[in-house]
Protein backbone atom coordinates (compact mmCIF):
# COMPACT_ATOMS: atom_id res chain seq x y z
CA UNK A 1 0.00 0.00 0.00
CA UNK A 2 1.45 3.38 -0.98
CA UNK A 3 1.34 6.67 0.90
CA UNK A 4 0.11 9.90 -0.66
CA UNK A 5 1.70 12.85 1.08
CA UNK A 6 0.92 15.76 -1.20
CA UNK A 7 -1.87 18.34 -0.97
CA UNK A 8 -2.63 17.67 2.71
CA UNK A 9 -3.59 21.01 4.24
CA UNK A 10 -3.02 20.12 7.88
CA UNK A 11 -1.19 16.79 8.30
CA UNK A 12 -0.86 15.41 11.82
CA UNK A 13 2.60 15.06 13.41
CA UNK A 14 2.34 11.29 13.03
CA UNK A 15 1.50 11.64 9.33
CA UNK A 16 4.46 13.98 8.74
CA UNK A 17 6.77 11.50 10.48
CA UNK A 18 5.53 8.61 8.33
CA UNK A 19 6.00 10.63 5.13
CA UNK A 20 9.61 11.31 6.14
CA UNK A 21 10.49 7.79 7.31
CA UNK A 22 8.69 5.70 4.66
CA UNK A 23 9.79 7.36 1.42
CA UNK A 24 9.98 4.01 -0.38
CA UNK A 25 6.19 3.75 -0.09
CA UNK A 26 5.42 7.17 -1.55
CA UNK A 27 3.28 7.33 -4.69
CA UNK A 28 2.61 10.28 -6.94
CA UNK A 29 -0.83 11.88 -6.77
CA UNK A 30 -0.94 11.98 -10.57
CA UNK A 31 -0.49 8.20 -10.65
CA UNK A 32 -3.44 7.75 -8.32
CA UNK A 33 -5.62 10.00 -10.49
CA UNK A 34 -4.66 8.04 -13.61
CA UNK A 35 -5.48 4.73 -11.90
CA UNK A 36 -8.87 6.00 -10.71
CA UNK A 37 -9.72 7.27 -14.18
CA UNK A 38 -8.73 3.94 -15.74
CA UNK A 39 -11.03 2.07 -13.36
CA UNK A 40 -13.87 4.48 -14.11
CA UNK A 41 -13.51 3.84 -17.83
CA UNK A 42 -13.40 0.08 -17.33
CA UNK A 43 -16.28 -0.09 -14.85
CA UNK A 44 -19.18 0.02 -17.36
CA UNK A 45 -17.68 -2.85 -19.27
CA UNK A 46 -17.05 -4.82 -16.10
CA UNK A 47 -20.60 -4.24 -14.89
CA UNK A 48 -22.04 -5.12 -18.29
CA UNK A 49 -19.97 -8.28 -18.37
CA UNK A 50 -21.18 -9.18 -14.88
CA UNK A 51 -24.81 -8.77 -15.98
CA UNK A 52 -24.18 -10.82 -19.13
CA UNK A 53 -22.62 -13.62 -17.10
CA UNK A 54 -25.53 -13.51 -14.65
CA UNK A 55 -28.03 -13.80 -17.50
CA UNK A 56 -26.14 -16.74 -18.98
CA UNK A 57 -26.04 -18.55 -15.64
CA UNK A 58 -29.74 -17.97 -14.99
CA UNK A 59 -30.63 -19.17 -18.47
CA UNK A 60 -28.48 -22.26 -17.97
CA UNK A 61 -30.25 -23.02 -14.70
CA UNK A 62 -33.51 -23.39 -16.61
CA UNK A 63 -32.11 -25.80 -19.20
CA UNK A 64 -29.18 -27.59 -17.57
CA UNK A 65 -30.27 -30.15 -14.93
CA UNK A 66 -26.67 -30.75 -13.85
CA UNK A 67 -26.08 -27.06 -13.12
CA UNK A 68 -29.39 -26.76 -11.27
CA UNK A 69 -28.50 -29.84 -9.23
CA UNK A 70 -25.10 -28.35 -8.36
CA UNK A 71 -26.71 -25.13 -7.17
CA UNK A 72 -29.28 -27.17 -5.27
CA UNK A 73 -26.53 -29.09 -3.48
CA UNK A 74 -24.96 -25.83 -2.29
CA UNK A 75 -28.32 -24.55 -1.09
CA UNK A 76 -29.08 -27.85 0.61
CA UNK A 77 -25.83 -27.61 2.57
CA UNK A 78 -26.86 -24.14 3.74
CA UNK A 79 -30.32 -25.43 4.60
CA UNK A 80 -28.94 -28.41 6.51
CA UNK A 81 -27.02 -26.00 8.72
CA UNK A 82 -30.05 -23.75 9.12
CA UNK A 83 -32.42 -26.64 9.81
CA UNK A 84 -30.16 -28.14 12.44
CA UNK A 85 -29.93 -24.75 14.14
CA UNK A 86 -33.71 -24.31 13.86
CA UNK A 87 -34.60 -27.67 15.41
CA UNK A 88 -34.69 -26.45 19.01
CA UNK A 89 -36.53 -23.30 17.96
CA UNK A 90 -39.12 -25.36 16.09
CA UNK A 91 -39.70 -27.61 19.08
CA UNK A 92 -40.24 -24.56 21.29
CA UNK A 93 -42.69 -23.09 18.77
CA UNK A 94 -44.68 -26.34 18.74
CA UNK A 95 -44.80 -26.44 22.53
CA UNK A 96 -46.19 -22.89 22.61
CA UNK A 97 -48.73 -23.78 19.94
CA UNK A 98 -49.75 -26.83 21.98
CA UNK A 99 -50.45 -24.66 25.01
CA UNK A 100 -52.49 -22.28 22.83
CA UNK A 101 -54.54 -25.23 21.55
CA UNK A 102 -55.25 -26.37 25.13
CA UNK A 103 -56.50 -22.90 26.06
CA UNK A 104 -58.67 -22.76 22.94
CA UNK A 105 -60.07 -26.23 23.63
CA UNK A 106 -61.02 -25.21 27.15
CA UNK A 107 -62.99 -22.23 25.84
CA UNK A 108 -64.42 -23.89 22.73
CA UNK A 109 -64.45 -27.69 23.23
CA UNK A 110 -66.62 -28.33 20.16
CA UNK A 111 -64.58 -26.32 17.64
CA UNK A 112 -61.39 -27.24 15.78
CA UNK A 113 -58.41 -25.05 16.75
CA UNK A 114 -58.54 -22.92 13.57
CA UNK A 115 -62.17 -21.94 14.18
CA UNK A 116 -61.71 -21.46 17.92
CA UNK A 117 -58.71 -19.22 17.26
CA UNK A 118 -60.90 -16.88 15.23
CA UNK A 119 -63.06 -16.34 18.33
CA UNK A 120 -60.23 -15.50 20.75
CA UNK A 121 -57.92 -12.59 19.79
CA UNK A 122 -55.10 -13.35 22.25
CA UNK A 123 -54.95 -17.15 22.19
CA UNK A 124 -55.83 -17.06 18.49
CA UNK A 125 -52.92 -14.75 17.69
CA UNK A 126 -50.52 -17.09 19.51
CA UNK A 127 -51.96 -20.14 17.75
CA UNK A 128 -51.86 -18.63 14.25
CA UNK A 129 -48.40 -17.08 14.66
CA UNK A 130 -46.82 -20.31 15.92
CA UNK A 131 -48.61 -22.37 13.27
CA UNK A 132 -47.23 -20.11 10.55
CA UNK A 133 -43.69 -20.31 11.93
CA UNK A 134 -43.84 -24.09 12.24
CA UNK A 135 -45.24 -24.62 8.73
CA UNK A 136 -42.59 -22.38 7.17
CA UNK A 137 -39.73 -24.22 8.85
CA UNK A 138 -41.26 -27.62 8.04
CA UNK A 139 -41.56 -26.76 4.34
CA UNK A 140 -37.81 -26.08 4.08
CA UNK A 141 -37.16 -29.77 4.64
CA UNK A 142 -38.49 -30.52 1.14
CA UNK A 143 -35.91 -28.21 -0.44
CA UNK A 144 -33.27 -30.08 1.51
CA UNK A 145 -34.66 -33.53 0.60
CA UNK A 146 -37.40 -33.51 -2.03
CA UNK A 147 -37.67 -37.32 -2.03
CA UNK A 148 -39.57 -37.03 1.24
CA UNK A 149 -42.55 -36.01 -0.90
CA UNK A 150 -42.85 -39.60 -2.14
CA UNK A 151 -43.32 -41.04 1.34
CA UNK A 152 -46.27 -41.02 3.75
CA UNK A 153 -48.82 -40.97 0.91
CA UNK A 154 -52.44 -40.59 1.95
CA UNK A 155 -55.85 -39.92 0.48
CA UNK A 156 -57.35 -36.59 1.50
CA UNK A 157 -59.78 -33.94 0.32
CA UNK A 158 -58.18 -30.84 -1.14
CA UNK A 159 -60.89 -28.36 -0.08
CA UNK A 160 -60.59 -28.80 3.73
CA UNK A 161 -56.81 -28.48 3.44
CA UNK A 162 -57.13 -25.20 1.53
CA UNK A 163 -59.75 -23.90 3.94
CA UNK A 164 -57.52 -24.62 6.93
CA UNK A 165 -54.52 -22.73 5.55
CA UNK A 166 -56.54 -19.84 4.18
CA UNK A 167 -57.86 -19.37 7.72
CA UNK A 168 -54.35 -19.49 9.13
CA UNK A 169 -53.00 -16.94 6.65
CA UNK A 170 -56.10 -14.75 6.96
CA UNK A 171 -54.86 -13.84 10.44
CA UNK A 172 -51.56 -12.56 9.03
CA UNK A 173 -53.36 -10.86 6.13
CA UNK A 174 -55.54 -8.89 8.55
CA UNK A 175 -52.43 -7.18 9.89
CA UNK A 176 -52.21 -5.27 6.58
CA UNK A 177 -55.95 -5.10 5.91
CA UNK A 178 -55.66 -7.71 3.16
CA UNK A 179 -58.78 -9.80 2.64
CA UNK A 180 -58.42 -13.46 1.61
CA UNK A 181 -61.27 -15.31 -0.10
CA UNK A 182 -61.60 -19.01 -0.91
CA UNK A 183 -63.88 -19.36 -3.93
CA UNK A 184 -65.37 -22.61 -5.13
CA UNK A 185 -66.11 -25.92 -3.52
CA UNK A 186 -64.93 -29.33 -4.58
CA UNK A 187 -65.17 -32.84 -3.18
CA UNK A 188 -62.17 -34.22 -5.03
CA UNK A 189 -59.91 -36.67 -3.23
CA UNK A 190 -56.20 -36.82 -4.09
CA UNK A 191 -53.36 -39.15 -3.13
CA UNK A 192 -50.14 -37.40 -2.10
CA UNK A 193 -47.97 -36.70 0.87
CA UNK A 194 -50.22 -34.03 2.44
CA UNK A 195 -47.24 -32.16 3.87
CA UNK A 196 -45.89 -31.69 0.33
CA UNK A 197 -49.17 -30.17 -0.87
CA UNK A 198 -49.31 -28.03 2.27
CA UNK A 199 -45.80 -26.74 1.50
CA UNK A 200 -46.96 -25.60 -1.95
CA UNK A 201 -50.13 -23.99 -0.61
CA UNK A 202 -48.09 -22.32 2.11
CA UNK A 203 -45.52 -21.09 -0.43
CA UNK A 204 -48.15 -19.42 -2.61
CA UNK A 205 -50.14 -18.00 0.32
CA UNK A 206 -46.99 -16.67 1.93
CA UNK A 207 -46.02 -15.00 -1.34
CA UNK A 208 -49.52 -13.51 -1.68
CA UNK A 209 -49.66 -12.06 1.83
CA UNK A 210 -46.10 -10.75 1.61
CA UNK A 211 -46.39 -8.88 -1.70
CA UNK A 212 -50.06 -7.90 -2.12
CA UNK A 213 -50.59 -4.23 -1.24
CA UNK A 214 -52.43 -3.23 1.91
CA UNK A 215 -56.20 -2.79 1.61
CA UNK A 216 -56.41 -5.08 -1.42
CA UNK A 217 -57.67 -8.66 -1.65
CA UNK A 218 -56.46 -12.11 -2.61
CA UNK A 219 -58.54 -14.95 -4.01
CA UNK A 220 -57.86 -18.67 -3.89
CA UNK A 221 -60.00 -20.46 -6.46
CA UNK A 222 -60.65 -24.12 -7.23
CA UNK A 223 -61.28 -25.36 -10.76
CA UNK A 224 -62.27 -29.03 -10.74
CA UNK A 225 -61.99 -30.94 -14.00
CA UNK A 226 -62.59 -34.55 -14.88
CA UNK A 227 -59.14 -35.80 -13.90
CA UNK A 228 -57.51 -32.97 -11.99
CA UNK A 229 -58.08 -29.92 -9.83
CA UNK A 230 -56.25 -26.64 -10.46
CA UNK A 231 -55.82 -24.31 -7.52
CA UNK A 232 -55.11 -20.66 -8.35
CA UNK A 233 -53.89 -17.83 -6.11
CA UNK A 234 -54.86 -14.46 -7.56
CA UNK A 235 -53.82 -11.11 -6.09
CA UNK A 236 -51.98 -7.91 -6.91
CA UNK A 237 -48.21 -8.15 -6.91
CA UNK A 238 -45.05 -6.37 -8.05
CA UNK A 239 -44.05 -6.43 -11.71
CA UNK A 240 -42.61 -9.68 -13.05
CA UNK A 241 -40.73 -9.04 -16.29
CA UNK A 242 -40.97 -11.53 -19.14
CA UNK A 243 -37.49 -12.93 -18.53
CA UNK A 244 -38.22 -13.36 -14.80
CA UNK A 245 -41.35 -15.50 -15.24
CA UNK A 246 -39.49 -18.81 -15.11
CA UNK A 247 -36.64 -17.66 -12.90
CA UNK A 248 -38.61 -16.62 -9.83
CA UNK A 249 -39.23 -20.31 -9.11
CA UNK A 250 -35.49 -20.93 -8.86
CA UNK A 251 -34.10 -21.08 -5.30
CA UNK A 252 -32.83 -17.73 -4.01
CA UNK A 253 -33.84 -15.90 -7.22
CA UNK A 254 -36.28 -13.00 -6.85
CA UNK A 255 -37.73 -10.48 -9.26
CA UNK A 256 -36.26 -6.98 -9.36
CA UNK A 257 -39.50 -5.29 -8.27
CA UNK A 258 -40.02 -7.86 -5.50
CA UNK A 259 -36.53 -7.20 -4.12
CA UNK A 260 -37.19 -3.46 -4.07
CA UNK A 261 -40.53 -3.98 -2.31
CA UNK A 262 -39.31 -6.55 0.22
CA UNK A 263 -35.49 -6.45 0.52
CA UNK A 264 -35.36 -9.05 3.31
CA UNK A 265 -36.99 -11.90 1.37
CA UNK A 266 -34.99 -15.10 0.92
CA UNK A 267 -36.43 -16.39 -2.36
CA UNK A 268 -36.88 -19.83 -0.80
CA UNK A 269 -40.68 -20.27 -0.73
CA UNK A 270 -41.15 -20.47 -4.49
CA UNK A 271 -38.00 -22.58 -4.70
CA UNK A 272 -39.73 -25.18 -2.51
CA UNK A 273 -42.79 -24.96 -4.76
CA UNK A 274 -40.70 -25.64 -7.87
CA UNK A 275 -38.86 -28.59 -6.31
CA UNK A 276 -42.13 -30.24 -5.34
CA UNK A 277 -43.91 -29.32 -8.56
CA UNK A 278 -41.14 -30.82 -10.69
CA UNK A 279 -40.94 -33.95 -8.54
CA UNK A 280 -44.71 -34.57 -8.43
CA UNK A 281 -45.66 -33.13 -11.85
CA UNK A 282 -47.92 -30.45 -10.39
CA UNK A 283 -47.37 -27.88 -13.18
CA UNK A 284 -46.77 -24.83 -10.97
CA UNK A 285 -46.94 -21.66 -13.05
CA UNK A 286 -47.42 -17.89 -12.91
CA UNK A 287 -49.13 -15.35 -15.17
CA UNK A 288 -49.53 -11.60 -14.88
CA UNK A 289 -51.51 -8.87 -16.62
CA UNK A 290 -49.43 -6.37 -18.56
CA UNK A 291 -51.21 -3.26 -17.26
CA UNK A 292 -51.05 -1.96 -13.70
CA UNK A 293 -54.08 -2.29 -11.46
CA UNK A 294 -56.32 0.73 -11.07
CA UNK A 295 -55.73 2.46 -7.76
CA UNK A 296 -52.53 0.51 -7.03
CA UNK A 297 -49.63 2.00 -9.04
CA UNK A 298 -46.80 -0.44 -9.58
CA UNK A 299 -48.95 -3.49 -8.86
CA UNK A 300 -50.27 -5.98 -11.40
CA UNK A 301 -52.89 -8.72 -11.22
CA UNK A 302 -50.87 -11.89 -10.70
CA UNK A 303 -51.96 -15.54 -10.65
CA UNK A 304 -49.91 -18.45 -9.34
CA UNK A 305 -51.39 -21.93 -9.72
CA UNK A 306 -50.73 -25.66 -9.53
CA UNK A 307 -52.71 -28.85 -10.15
CA UNK A 308 -53.36 -32.09 -8.31
CA UNK A 309 -54.60 -35.32 -9.86
CA UNK A 310 -57.91 -36.69 -8.61
CA UNK A 311 -58.22 -40.23 -7.31
CA UNK A 312 -61.89 -40.08 -6.44
CA UNK A 313 -64.70 -38.06 -4.90
CA UNK A 314 -65.55 -37.63 -1.24
CA UNK A 315 -68.70 -39.32 0.04
CA UNK A 316 -69.58 -35.99 1.67
CA UNK A 317 -70.87 -34.86 -1.74
CA UNK A 318 -73.84 -37.17 -1.24
CA UNK A 319 -74.65 -35.99 2.27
Amino acid sequence: MGLVGANLLNPSPRARQRFQNERERHVRVEAVHRAVEAVRKAAPGLVDDMHVQRELVLESLKTDPALLAAVGNVLRKDLEDNLSQSHDFLQLVKVIRGHAEVLLLQKHPNLPPEEAAEQEPTEGAIFFATTLMASKVDSLAFLNEVNRAFGDLRRFEIHPLLLKYVRIYAWQAKQKNLKLNLNGRCFAVCYYNPDAIIAIVQGFLDNMVKYAPASSSGTISIDEGEDEVRIAFNSLGPRISADETGRIFLPRIRGVAARELEPTGQGVGLGVVKELSDALDLDARVSQRSTAASGFPGYFETTFSFRVRKTGTSHSRDR
